[in-house]
């Protein structure tokens, strides 16, 4: 029995400080910046071009992660009736709502600033009616009409749609084979009436049956098969033109099959990337915490009326620290 999945908790982190990179454009605004954005001109761009340009990415693995998680965790206590509706909503919410909580009252009080100050925001959005979907965590179950406060949290609010779907769905003794194929159906049809619910879905049940299928047969004998079918499914990716296919190699076998490598080398060596951990510890903070603080940078270099080389290899550098200092700071005294 694997008490904890070191490896995919350090992917995880990896994957937060990803989606840090991919926003870091954020800073590339005319009244703080003395350069527009330019991927070829990015800090370490030799380095990070693939993340400057699909960091965006690293979310869909987000939830691709945490409906394998979830499914090792709780699948079977909700068939089984071991854990209640409202126990289970109390451990994730204890867990998201108190740092989802503190970061939107933080921008709330930003935007307050950037009125105060007449400083013109890079597009941030905000009233009293998202506010409240905001602090119901409902912002993005189609009530929205824009991005709004802190704009990274969307993806919160569809994990915890997809929790809300998790639990009834499988509170009945269904075929969970079965019904896990149905949710990736629908969440394929939803595509054409909202994609960030159709992406939620669809990647937190891709993980769900990358799980089932993990536990269905012993990976560990077949791992070289499967790091061959990444390294494969890698070159197709690459061949192929066309987006939608794209997205639906990455999302369906490309990453499932990073997922079940990294657990089925976890599964011969339980201590790997024990270290290493707090990655994966601070990678929610990592994930809310980094719009908050550009949008404390932006206020503070406005105000005194400063333009920033944002290209300095330097600037990004001790960026990517504070970062993780911040979060590592947050994850101890509120997340905890």
């Amino acid at each position: 029995m694997i008490n904890r999945y070191y490896l995919l908790d350090i992917s995880r982190g990896i994957a937060a400080l990803i989606v840090v990179i991919f926003h870091y454009r954020i800073f590339y605004h005319e009244p703080i910046s003395d350069s527009l954005f330019n991927i070829d001109q990015s800090p370490f761009s030799n380095y990070l071009y693939i993340f400057y340009k699909n960091g965006w990415l690293a979310v869909q693995f987000f939830f691709i992660l945490s409906g394998f998680i979830f499914y090792e965790l709780y699948l079977e206590k909700i068939r089984s009736k071991k854990i209640s509706f409202k126990n289970f909503f109390v451990l994730r919410f204890s867990r998201l709502y108190p740092l989802h909580l503190i970061t939107l009252l933080i921008t709330v009080i930003m935007i307050f600033f950037f009125d105060i100050f007449n400083v013109k925001s890079f597009n941030i959005e905000a009233d009293i009616y998202h506010f409240f979907l905001n602090i119901f965590l409902i912002h993005y179950w189609g009530f929205e009409q824009y991005q709004s406060f802190n704009e990274p949290s969307w993806s919160i609010s569809i994990e915890i749609m997809c929790y809300l779907i998790f639990f009834i769905i499988f509170s009945f003794r269904l075929n969970k084979f079965f019904i896990t194929i149905c949710l990736l159906i629908i969440s394929g049809v939803i595509y054409k009436f909202n994609v960030f619910i159709s992406y939620g879905l669809y990647c937190f049940f891709m993980g769900g049956m990358t799980n089932l299928i993990f536990k269905k047969i012993d990976t560990t004998k077949f791992l070289n098969i499967f790091f061959i079918l990444f390294l494969i499914s890698l070159v197709v990716l690459y061949q192929v033109n066309n987006s939608i296919f794209e997205k639906i190699i990455l999302l369906t076998i490309c990453l499932p099959l990073v997922i079940i490598i990294f657990a089925s080398i976890q599964k011969k060596n339980k201590d790997i990337g024990k270290k290493l951990k707090f990655l994966g510890d601070i990678s929610y903070s990592i994930y809310l915490n980094h719009f908050v603080l550009q949008l404390m940078v932006h206020l503070f270099l406005s105000i005194l009326n400063l333009k920033v080389n944002f290209n300095s290899e330097i600037i990004f550098i001790f960026y990517i620290i504070f970062i993780i200092l911040s979060s590592s700071f947050t994850y101890y005294y509120i997340e905890n």
